[in-house]
This record gives structure tokens, C-alpha cells and sequence, in this order.
């Protein structure tokens, strides 16, 4: 469940920005929310931590924002095995900070969100420190460091149960979510076990998929992947149009993936990146 924007950062160059403050603090309420301007419009963008460094509008937030496609360049985002189409813009951007950048930007035919006027990666945001708090803190915390190899990208590796993964935080669903890949391996090494019936969970873009609820006694930096579900073999639903979606054949599995669920970080409160240091930071209860 990786998510990645094919073809766009060759073309379009890197994001610029003008940063008029070096830290932001967002409110997860339940999922962050910051506030700003496209071509003079006020938009709502939800920070979502699995997003790289790009925004996806809304379909129809992009038509009220009078935002314009880049003519003849297209977007693919790539989830496991499948790619969902779409177009490329590149508006400026600018925060109530006054703070301002030109991110690329996917429209899709499927809202990315039914909270805001779109999503936007974290490491679009025009800050060197950015945190999300989760809870209020507390005296007795301890604060786990999650090295970043590429500082617009919060996105951490480690080892569970003999198995290389990646792994990002997902503020938007209860569970933790394995991709195929991820589910297969740790199915194969008796680190997960299937709990219940089938179910649909919500992905990204606005998409959702058919997963098998899981239960497992693995931790991430000692935070709990239970409850957690698995995704299926099913195909994507949501697009409104079946051709928007692309299956891929046969070739490379996409890498093992595991996106954090809300419920592994309840004992925590917050989340921050500093860009400088190239560091994730989480703030949770000790012990």
C-alpha cells in the first residue's frame, strides 16, 4: 500500500517554498487539518502522514479553485498492485503563516477525502518542524526517534519477525494496515493470524479495499499492531469510472508495507518531524 506519484518529480521539478516560520503545531481532531489559499480561495487540506510531499485536491474543490491541469502530463498513484489515473497541476499554495510553495498536485476522479478540500503530504508543508498533537502530554514520556531517509517522507523501516519493512503512521483509521506483501511474509513466518470476516477499509485517495482483520503480537519501536487487518487479493472500489484504475501483471511485488493505525499511538502525544535532523519524533507514555 505503498503510495507513489509516477513521472511527475522528472517533470515538474522540485517543490519550492517560502518558508515564513520554522515550526507548526496541527491539532489531530480526529485527523490534522491546516488551513490555507489557492489562487485566492480558502482551502481546507487534510496532513496526511502516508502522503510523500504532494497534494491531492478534491475534484470539485480543484473546479472551485480554478485550478489548472498541466496539459498533457498525467498522474498514476500506485497502491500494491494497482494504479488509479488521473491529472497534474501545480498551484501556489499559501498558509495562513503567510508562507507559501508550489506543490505538485494530483487531481483523481474520486474525492481524496470527504473531511476536506483535499490531502496534502506532510513534507509539502512550507515548516522545518512540523508536529501533530495526538493527546495532551505528560511528565512521564519517553520519546522514540525514527530516522528518515528522506526528510519530506515520514516513513520508517524496521524488522518484524524476520521481515524488512516499511512502515508510516495513519491517523485516519483505528487499525494497522499490512499490504499484500507485508501480509503474506509475516502469514508465512506465523507472525499474524486471521480474526474475523472480511471487511472493507479505506486506503488513500478516497479508495478502499477488501482486508481480513488479523490479530498479532507485533510491535513497531513498542508500539501495538493489534488490532490490525490484511489486505486481500480483491481489487480497489471507488473510482467512479473502472478504466481510472489500472492492474498491473505480473512482476515485482511491491515491498512490505505497514501503515500505523490511530490505536498503536493512543498512548502517545504527538508526532513531529524536524527536517534539519532528518528525524521522527513520537512522544508516548513510558513503559
Amino acid at each position: 500500500m505503498r503510495l507513489a506519484i509516477l513521472g511527475l518529480l522528472v517533470f515538474m521539478g522540485a517543490a519550492t517554498a517560502a518558508r515564513a516560520e520554522e515550526a507548526v503545531t496541527l491539532s489531530a481532531d480526529p485527523v490534522p487539518i491546516i488551513r490555507a489559499e489557492i489562487n485566492g480561495h480558502p482551502v481546507r487540506l487534510e496532513v496526511d502522514l502516508r502522503m510523500p510531499d504532494m497534494l491531492v485536491l478534491n475534484p470539485d474543490a480543484a473546479e472551485r479553485l480554478g485550478v489548472r491541469r498541466v496539459p498533457f502530463v498525467s498522474a498514476a498513484a500506485a497502491l500494491d498492485d494497482s494504479r488509479i489515473r488521473g491529472r497534474v497541476a501545480r498551484p501556489r499554495i499559501v498558509f495562513a503563516d503567510g508562507g507559501d510553495m508550489r506543490a505538485i498536485t494530483g487531481i483523481f476522479n474520486v474525492p481524496a477525502t470527504s473531511r476536506a478540500d483535499g490531502i496534502i503530504g506532510p513534507g509539502a508543508l512550507p515548516f522545518d518542524i512540523v508536529t501533530v498533537a495526538l493527546a495532551p502530554g505528560s511528565a512521564a514520556e519517553r520519546e522514540i526517534a525514527i530516522p528518515l531517509r528522506n526528510a519530506d517522507i515520514w516513513e520508517g523501516r524496521t524488522s518484524l519477525a524476520g521481515v524488512e519493512v516499511k512502515f508510516s503512521f495513519d491517523l485516519a483509521n483505528a487499525a494497522t494496515t499490512f499490504n499484500r506483501t507485508a501480509s503474506a511474509r509475516l502469514d508465512e513466518a506465523g507472525a499474524i493470524a486471521a480474526d474475523g470476516a472480511h471487511t472493507e477499509t479505506p486506503m488513500v485517495l478516497g479508495l478502499r479495499a477488501q482486508t481480513q482483520p488479523v490479530r498479532t503480537a507485533l510491535t513497531i519501536e513498542g508500539l501495538p499492531l493489534n488490532p490490525g487487518v490484511a489486505r486481500t487479493r480483491a481489487p480497489l472500489l471507488g473510482a467512479l469510472d473502472e478504466e481510472s484504475i489500472v492492474v498491473v501483471g505480473e512482476g515485482e511485488p511491491p515491498p512490505p508495507n505497514v501503515w500505523v493505525g490511530r490505536q498503536a499511538l493512543a498512548g502517545c502525544s504527538s508526532v513531529s518531524v524536524d527536517r534539519r535532523a532528518r528525524r521522527m519524533i513520537l512522544r508516548c507514555a513510558a513503559g
